[in-house]
């Protein structure tokens, strides 16, 4: 045969397409694609192989029932070879949970619930720990469970003062607490100012007191940790909690103090005397039932610490459900890999909560005469991300939080279960995250546990926290730099790959800079490795303002980088992303016959997200730092929206300096841009 034939031709065809990269989930932000999986490509292919297969078939006509089988062909074949193309990314996310890399379950949100009680008695009412409250949202009932035992009053905060230079000064109440944010030691702190809080009711709190405060955030500062010789830190003020007892100051034990001095939002637990009776500070105040908070010694390191909420009766909860003795199931291994593998009932399921005991094996004595073996002794096991690098005495399992599939090991790679019949049991875990969880303030207030005497429950400040599982394609763009990383931070990029890991950190990125240190703007320093920290936005927070890291997040960060991954004698400073803010102006030609409100409405929506500091780039893994803002990118944004036919100028504005039309602008290193809202006007509306 000495003329071409098909297969050749479109042998040739494909050589030519040969390492077409696409838009993917893979860690460069692309991935090859296999085939061109259109329904027009396929009908096209059957087309061209109709002369040499049905020669007679000359003039198809659209009515033809050929034509029809054809095109039903092609409709048929699309997402078949759409599966093909993702042939590539399932075998990398194969290859990554190989290697242990998994998606980050869902995390829970967290508030602060108060709770109301009506004893006849006037006693603190016991709501135990586990106590369920309700929230209705879009997605469906939400659970909260409470974190600690409360004893509830019914007493009321009837006054509040500051005791400033041997001075009380009142503060204003509302019906819901402090009217407006207040310094509760006075503009300057200093040893000898307190809080007095007063309490009407008709019995004293016994035994236990909570209270909740909201603490004003500071702007953050930048957290180090880790070198050679460490500074010291100055010493946190010493704060001191008495009781009024009549005419005299008794000492109240502190049990817990969740805002560490005043550092942030939380509860305090005090335990109080029974005997505690009413009584009058210096000066004309009510008797009441009296707490003096006061600076005992030190001094605060920062700015005076601001309040702006102040409640009786709250404590910390969680947006999740405890499941308690559950005997696991077991599930078939199809592969006979040797591992075993059970089930969980209730998904999701929070990461750490799952706690497993599993009956000793009784050497065999399946009858149970031999004395002892039926005493019923069990073990614990412990939740591993991983069973690689265990052996056989180490009694560890993975849980996969979508699915609820708990994998012990083979006795190679983690201790083997005893055989046995409802032998492993779930003696308690825990289900429920996602950012349907972060509620507004008054949302939580529907009591699922019954319990004498609570007459209301509510969140008085807005639930935080709360997200949803890591998307696959964020998984594997991870995974990369999580097998170099391998748990060591060696090279840069390391310690901002392994910083989403900080256990007690809201990251959702992170960029490690050698030598930079925000406090000393210049040269490197030698020793440190800087770390730029960015959040996820929190659910219901402000679209207009960026997302910044806490001080809590940026210490937890820097401690975890220097005890579990930097080499000995390293800085780790962590500090807030800096940002850009950037807005657009764009001239734009609108296709006629479409809705122009909402052609514009998509339009904004694809620059803001193509500058997102967490969803924007080329690659859709987040803005990069220090990357140029160009100009023909930000057209090519606008040109793929349908509706817009043509963009005649487009111009940037950065912290509020217009920059000429047309024109590229560098931002400096190491800084994201915060999209503000795009001005696009249309052809013909400007002056």
């Amino acid at each position: 045969m000495t003329g071409e034939v098909w297969w050749e031709r479109d042998a040739r065809e494909r050589e030519r397409e040969e390492g077409r990269i696409v838009p993917g989930p893979g860690p460069t932000g692309g991935r090859p694609e296999l085939v061109d999986a259109t329904r027009e490509a396929v009908r096209a292919d059957v087309r061209g192989r109709i002369a040499g297969y049905t020669p007679d078939w000359t003039d198809p006509d659209r009515q033809d029932a050929g034509v029809a089988l054809v095109r039903l062909f092609g409709t048929q074949t699309e997402p078949v070879l759409g599966r093909v193309n993702r042939l590539p990314e399932k075998v990398l996310a194969e290859h990554l949970a190989t290697a242990g890399v998994r998606r980050r379950p869902a995390g829970a949100a967290a508030t602060l619930l108060e709770f109301t009680v009506n004893p006849p008695d006037g006693a603190s009412v016991l709501v135990p720990a586990g106590f369920q409250s309700a929230a209705s949202t879009p997605a469906g009932q939400v659970v909260y469970e409470t974190d600690q035992d409360l004893y509830a009053t019914p007493a009321t905060l009837a006054d509040l003062a500051v005791q400033e230079a041997g001075t009380l000064q009142a503060l204003p109440l509302g019906p819901a607490g402090p009217s407006r944010p207040f310094e509760p030691f006075g503009r300057d702190p200093r040893p000898g100012n307190a809080l007095w809080i007063g309490l009407a009711g008709p019995a004293a709190p016994y035994p236990r007191l909570s209270l909740g405060f909201v603490v004003v955030a500071a702007p953050p500062a930048p957290a180090a940790s880790g070198g050679t010789a460490p500074l010291p830190l100055p010493p946190a003020p010493l704060l001191r909690w008495d009781v009024l007892d009549g005419n005299r100051l008794v000492p109240a034990e502190l049990m817990r103090d969740s805002t560490a001095g005043f550092g942030a939002s939380g509860t305090v637990e005090l335990r109080v005397p029974r005997s505690w009776q009413p009584g009058s500070p210096s000066g004309p105040r009510p008797r009441l039932r009296w707490l003096r908070l006061r600076i005992a010694h030190g001094a605060f390191a920062g700015p005076a610490p601001v309040l702006s909420g102040l409640r009786l009766n709250v404590v910390a909860a969680t947006a999740a459900r405890t499941i308690r003795d559950e005997p696991l199931q077991p599930v078939q291994d199809p592969a006979a890999t040797g591992l075993r593998r059970m089930k969980l009932s209730q998904v999701p399921i929070l990461s750490g909560s799952v706690v497993i005991e599993v009956d000793d094996d009784t050497g065999g004595d399946v009858f149970g005469t031999t004395a002892g073996a039926t005493a019923g002794t069990s073990s614990r096991w412990r939740e591993v991300e991983s069973l690689a690098g265990y052996g056989a005495d180490d009694r560890v399992f993975t849980v996969d939080h979508e699915s609820g599939e708990v994998t012990f090991g083979d006795g190679v790679s983690g201790a083997a279960v005893p055989p046995g019949f409802r032998n492993v049991r779930a003696v308690r875990y825990r289900v429920g995250g996602g950012s349907a969880g972060a509620v507004a303030a008054g949302a939580v207030n529907g009591v699922v546990t019954a319990l004498p005497f609570v007459t209301g429950v509510s969140n008085p400040f807005p639930a935080s926290g709360g997200t949803d599982a890591e998307p696959d394609a964020d998984a594997m763009r991870r995974g990369a730099g999580e097998l170099r990383a391998r748990g060591r931070a060696v090279a840069p990029a390391d310690y901002g790959q392994l910083a989403t890991r900080a256990p007690g950190a809201s990251v959702a990125r992170a960029r490690g800079v050698p030598g930079l240190h925000p406090d000393f703007a210049g040269a490197p320093i030698p020793g440190v490795v800087g770390v730029l920290v960015v959040p996820p936005v929190p659910p219901g927070g402000d679209p207009d303002e960026p997302p910044v890291a806490t001080a809590a997040t940026l210490k937890a960060v820097a401690d975890f980088l220097v005890r579990e991954a930097a080499p000995a004698g390293v800085t780790v400073v962590a500090a807030p992303a800096p940002y850009r803010r950037v807005g657009v102006e764009s001239w734009v030609a609108l296709d006629p016959d479409l809705d122009r409100a909402a052609v514009l409405a998509r339009a904004g929506d694809a620059v803001r997200t193509y500058l997102d500091p967490l969803r924007g780039g080329e690659d859709g893994a987040g803005w990069p730092f220090g990357g140029p803002l160009r100009h023909t990118a930000l057209v090519r944004r606008l040109l793929a929206v349908e509706g817009v036919l043509a963009v005649t100028r487009l111009s940037l504005t950065v912290d509020g300096v217009r920059r000429p039309p047309c024109t590229d602008h560098a931002l400096p290193p190491h800084t994201l841009v915060w999209p503000e809202r795009p001005l696009l006007i249309p052809v013909g509306d400007q002056p």
